[in-house]
């Protein structure tokens, strides 16, 4: 009985469950934006600021990149941060 109630806790603090549960929240949270803002200019940034957040959970935690060398995850990462900028910047023209 102790023994399944530690595999329970342990399940919930596990970082990739976190990491899930947070990913998951973000892809809810971006279904419903278009009913909540208006604008879409402040639309398209909240988007893609929710695609940065989702890629560095993926690139730290799901790729484990967090442990690699640094080179490689400053690569995954700027790739990450760049894209949506540039998208951004691509939209706003």
């Amino acid at each position: 009985m102790y023994k399944d109630t530690l595999v329970q806790i342990n399940i919930i603090v596990n970082p990739a469950t976190k990491s899930w549960l947070l990913l998951v929240l973000l892809s809810v949270i971006a279904i419903y934006l278009p009913e909540a803002i208006d604008n879409r200019c402040i639309y398209i940034i909240s988007v893609l600021i929710i695609v940065v957040i989702k890629g560095q959970q993926i690139v730290d935690v799901f790729m484990e990149l967090n442990t690699a060398p640094r080179f490689w995850r400053l690569i995954f990462l700027s790739y990450i941060v760049l894209l949506p900028i540039i998208i951004t910047a691509i939209y706003l023209m």
